[in-house]
């Protein structure tokens, strides 16, 4: 039989474990209330900025790469002097080279030989020019002998004359090559047209005056339509070749692009509205290193973008980062001096249409004040407290939160 005791002790143990099973449970189980707040959002709190007195300078970003200018092929327009007068297989003698530099009356490459001469000029050269032509070729071939040979007093205008033929033949000698000379079969020509003249009498000589004279106005120094090539604009780089020594030239021998090298960039349309040419642009590369630009070129606005170009400042620095990527900063304002300045996000528009900062004490109270905003640069923006109010630099203004 169990003692009584024992009995009582087993009871009381089993209540207190009952007990205690009942309020954990209790403190697990929340009412509906309870639970919707425990998942309710924390209540916004409040974030203030303070109030800058700083410069503001406002920069349009974007990145760009610095190569050379534009490129463009170069095409032989015609065939240069075979020798002794004969035409034939046009082959490339002496090729050029890669990163060149090409300046008026430098030779590109030889055929046959013969040289092939870089002159300014925006007509191509399309025939062969001999005295008494002329015509815009003439007066490009003029103007560059002019440039290249100021000592011989060239006059400015005028048809191909014994003058400008002189010139040719400087020209050519210059460059270590003979000029194009009358050929055996036209040498032989004149003296044969001069001796009609010498033994005829009557309407027969004067037919044979005609046809000397005639002769004559064409007769000399030729320059060929293959030996010239002009270009709108030197000095220009050669940035590839492909007529190599010993091929027939077809199609593009080269291709040349502007000397001085560029920086292409694309900015947004919006942006591009704040640009203008002349203005100082910093370039940054992945070094670290800086230099200056300038803005020299602004495209028309398309689909993705407008095009820009800039020129850097300091050539040196720009070759070591041909073919490189740069980031680009453009400024296109500045603060007369240091401003207020508070963030973008601070201002805003009442509904009678002024802008307003919202300044918070230390003590919890708000209170707004208008302003007029000014240059905005990098998120902040330009505040000058209007109507009689004040904001200053110990200003906290409310930037988000109730």
């Amino acid at each position: 039989m169990r003692s009584p005791f024992r009995v009582v002790a087993v009871t009381t143990a089993i209540a207190v474990a009952a007990a205690a099973g009942g309020w954990v449970a209790a403190g697990r189980i929340r009412s509906p209330a309870a639970a919707a707040a425990a998942r309710r959002a924390p209540e916004a709190s409040l974030v203030t900025v303070p109030v800058e007195r700083r410069l503001l300078t406002s920069q349009v970003v974007t990145q760009g790469s610095v190569t050379y200018g534009r490129a463009r092929p170069i095409t032989l327009t015609g065939m240069v002097a075979a020798a002794g007068g004969e035409s034939g297989t046009q082959l490339v003698t002496k090729s050029s080279a890669a990163g060149r530099t090409l300046r008026e009356g430098d030779v590109l490459l030889e055929i046959n030989g013969r040289p092939v001469f870089v002159l300014k000029g925006k007509v191509p050269m399309y025939r062969t020019l001999t005295r008494s032509s002329e015509g815009d070729d003439v007066r490009q071939l003029r103007a560059a002998l002019r440039r290249l040979l100021p000592g011989r007093g060239l006059s400015s205008s005028g048809t191909v004359n014994d003058s400008m033929l002189a010139a040719v033949r400087a020209l050519y000698r210059d460059a270590g090559y003979a000029a194009v000379e009358p050929t055996t079969e036209q040498r032989t020509q004149l003296r044969e047209l001069e001796r009609a003249v010498t033994g005829a009498q009557g309407q027969t000589l004067t037919d044979a005056k005609t046809d000397l004279a005639d002769f004559r106005r064409t007769y000399g120094v030729s320059v060929p339509s293959g030996e010239v090539i002009f270009l709108p604009q030197l000095p220009v780089r050669v940035t590839s070749v492909s007529a190599r020594a010993g091929t027939a030239p077809s199609g593009a021998v080269a291709t040349v692009a502007d000397s001085a090298l560029v920086v292409n960039a694309t900015v947004a349309t919006e942006d591009a509205e704040l640009l203008k040419t002349g203005l100082t642009a910093t370039l940054q590369d992945d070094d670290g290193g800086e230099s200056a630009a300038t803005v020299t070129a602004i495209g028309p606005a398309k689909d993705d973008g407008t095009a820009i170009v800039l020129k850097p400042r300091n050539p040196g620095r720009a070759t070591a980062l041909t073919g490189r990527s740069v980031k680009v900063s453009i400024e296109v304002g500045r603060t007369g001096g240091q401003v207020l300045a508070v963030p973008v996000a601070a201002v805003f528009t009442d509904s009678d249409g002024q802008a307003r900062v919202t300044v918070a004490d230390a003590a919890g109270g708000r209170h707004d004040v208008p302003v007029e905003p000014g240059l905005a640069a990098g998120g902040d923006v330009e505040v000058t407290p209007v109507g009689g109010a004040t904001l200053s630099v110990a200003d906290r203004v409310v930037v988000s939160g109730s």
